[in-house]
């Protein structure tokens, strides 16, 4: 830091100095540019606009300006340029980070050459606050009062700067939870568009007269798969006894047949087989119309006009066709010819 002011106090020195020995070298001919003009003399007490201490300079040399006043202990008109060039809402405020950290070191400076040590105490907050990181003055430009106040300051705003710190990093956390969060959602959004993309609905007509076919199929075209798989079951197992039935019952009547035939009439076991067969068969049969006309029924109450279906199908995509375009390139020098073809794909 040392250094760095020195260089700016030696370069702006000069600048400064030069600025001044010119309007003190004008002075007298704006003087007597006044006299002739209006026949009287300029007032004594008249500056020029050159040089004036009101005249707003870069940082680097207002900061200049500051350290001559400090080093020629001109504290209170130190001080109060740099509240002026320290107070943002001001018409010339400081601009530069670097600048404005130093110059609310000789700010306070000034403020304690005052013997006001507790005003100074806010520039050095201030300073503080915006760079938490700072480091104590350098003990050879500022006095040892100044580094010791310093000093104090920052350990009052320990426990502030800490807290600013735990909120700053609280309020990371929570701006990361917040985006983390908002990513989740973005991807269970896609997710759930390429779940519906995948998905395809379709709507199948059903009709009254397949509702009539019986083994369950009204129950199926209605989508009821459970009550037509019970339809179908039962009128195939009653279906296949009376097949059964009527299949055993044939053949043992014919044998009674030809006993008969023979003069031999059919004993009592064959009669009996006869019985329980044809029983059977009245019960497969009957019992076979009446559940697949109870399904029939059912089928044509219970009616769907028309059912929707959700099959999955690939993703869907966009076909381009990438353009291809030739242009003929003839070239003409003085020396040359040339012929060529341009192509775009």
């Amino acid at each position: 830091m040392r250094s760095q002011l020195r260089s700016v106090s030696v370069a702006t020195f000069a600048g400064v100095f030069w600025t001044s020995a010119g309007a003190t070298a004008e002075e007298p001919v704006l003087h007597a540019e006044s006299r002739v003009a209006d026949g009287r003399p300029a007032p004594a007490g008249r500056k020029s606009d050159v040089g004036s201490e009101d005249e707003r300079l870069s940082d680097e040399a207002e900061l200049a300006r500051v350290v001559s006043l400090v080093e020629a202990a001109k504290y209170e008109e130190c001080a109060a340029r740099l509240s002026r060039l320290l107070d943002p809402a001001g018409p010339h405020p400081l601009q530069q980070p670097e600048v404005i950290e130093t110059a609310r070191l000789y700010h306070a400076t000034c403020l304690i050459g005052l013997g006001k040590a507790e005003a100074a105490d806010a520039p050095l907050r201030d300073a503080v606050r915006q760079n938490p990181q700072m480091r104590p003055p350098d003990s050879l430009i500022f006095p040892a009062r100044v580094v010791d106040r310093f000093i104090r300051v920052r350990e009052q705003l320990y426990d502030e700067l800490r807290k600013v710190d735990h909120d700053t990093i609280e309020r990371a956390r929570r701006e990361a939870a917040a985006k983390q969060k908002l990513e989740t959602e973005r991807w269970r959004r896609m997710l759930a568009l390429e779940r519906l993309a995948k998905q395809e609905v379709i709507v199948v007509q059903n009709r009254r007269w397949v509702a009539a076919i019986p083994f369950g199929v009204g129950q199926f075209q209605n989508g009821n798969e459970a009550l037509g798989y019970v339809f179908l079951a039962s009128e195939v197992a009653l279906g296949a006894t009376a097949i059964a039935s009527t299949a055993v019952y044939t053949h043992i009547q014919a044998e009674a047949d030809q006993y008969v035939s023979q003069g031999r009439p059919p004993g009592d076991e064959v009669n009996k087989r006869l019985h329980d067969w044809r029983t059977a068969l009245v019960i497969g049969a009957y019992g076979f119309l009446g559940v697949a006309a109870v399904g029939v029924v059912e089928a044509q109450l219970s009616f769907v006009p028309e059912v929707r279906r959700v099959r999955e199908r690939k993703l869907p995509f966009a076909l381009q066709v990438s353009g291809v375009s030739l242009t003929p390139e003839v070239a003409a020098g003085a020396h040359d010819f040339t012929l060529g073809v341009r192509g775009a794909f």
